[in-house]
């Protein structure tokens, strides 16, 4: 079997394409430019996007399968162009492309953000309901993109989704925005964590749960793909473990982190730098849920998912050999 793979020098879309070449896939990529995520390995690369629906015809033309991948990722309330157009044009050009190339397989990647967090005492599952308008404008554009893939399996696609929690992990070339966090904690760029979490995994096993949904996914079904909660302070200390030093970040409350906004932008702006964090962040880590169940995809796809110590331990390790730490 021959699978095409869009994002594909994205972090998950990376792990992704060395979880199939390790179990004998032939692998087609979609790249817009920057290719270092794909060096050495064994794929088909076909220069696009996934709003270039004659690049998309190129890849899918010679593929069996395809894991869509691709996505933007920009915190914020406001509507954002190019978010909704990677994040929902492009998937229904995706599923579109795949109809009309035959393509037998779709597993489509969308988020555990597309689903509401509230009420944070019942525990998040597929059932859960999506976010709303009210929400940050990423969760909407995934909801939105969730909502065609679930479409296109009524209309008879077979289309598996499956929805990602925080991820974590090498290989990470850009990098991400937690493995740039992981460097910045590492480097002591960051001088205190605020209050809060989320549920993080290792995107090796995200890669291995997508990859078992092309053979294992049950069309039009819906699996999670977590790990386990952990708060910003548990991360970060982790993250100095692995550095082998005994400094550990002082944790504090999310109302001095609101006071410290307009401080931090500030900075950001005179420095040109990206801020350490912003009001859409905030929210965020009031907004988490801390239980969230991959029951389903560990029943049906084999999902399991290692210890964040293992995974933090790894990622502080992949960064020293390629020279960022």
């Amino acid at each position: 079997m021959k699978v095409a793979v869009t994002g594909a020098s994205g972090h998950i879309g990376a792990a992704v394409c060395r979880e199939l070449i390790s179990r004998g896939y032939e692998v087609a990529v979609l790249v817009y430019n920057d290719i270092s995520a794909l060096q050495g390995l064994p794929v088909t690369v076909v220069k696009g996007n996934v709003l270039n629906k004659e690049s998309l015809k190129e890849l899918m033309g010679q593929c069996d399968a395809v894991i869509h991948t691709a996505g933007m990722i920009e915190l914020g309330y406001k509507f954002i162009q190019e978010v909704y157009d990677i994040n929902v044009t492009g998937t229904k050009n995706v599923l579109e492309t795949a109809k009309e190339s035959g393509v037998k397989k779709v597993v489509h990647f969308s988020s555990v953000h597309a689903f509401s967090h509230k009420p944070y005492d019942v525990p998040i599952d597929e059932s859960r309901p999506f976010v709303t308008e009210r929400s940050v404008f990423y969760d909407q554009t995934k909801r939105d993109g969730h909502v065609l893939a679930f479409e296109a399996a009524k209309e008879g696609l077979d289309v598996v989704i499956v929805c990602p929690t925080s991820a974590v992990g090498p290989p990470d070339h850009k990098p991400s925005k937690l493995g740039k966090a992981v460097i910045d904690i590492y480097k002591g760029s960051v001088p205190a964590v605020v209050k809060g979490g989320f549920d993080f995994a290792d995107v090796r096993d995200m890669a291995k749960g997508a990859v078992s949904a092309l053979t294992n996914g049950r069309a039009g079904e819906t699996y999670i793909l977590g790990g386990r909660y952990y708060t910003i302070k548990e991360f970060s200390d982790l993250v100095l473990e692995a550095k082998g030093t005994k400094k550990r970040l002082t944790e504090l409350p999310l109302f001095v982190a609101n006071i410290g906004l307009p401080f931090v932008k500030s900075y950001a702006y005179l420095t040109n730098k990206q801020p350490l964090y912003d009001k859409a962040y905030i929210d965020i880590l009031q907004d988490g849920n801390k239980l969230t169940l991959s029951t389903k995809a560990q029943e049906e796809l084999g999902y399991s998912v290692r210890e964040l110590g293992e995974t933090l331990t790894d990622t502080v390790e992949w960064f020293r050999t390629i020279g960022r730490l």
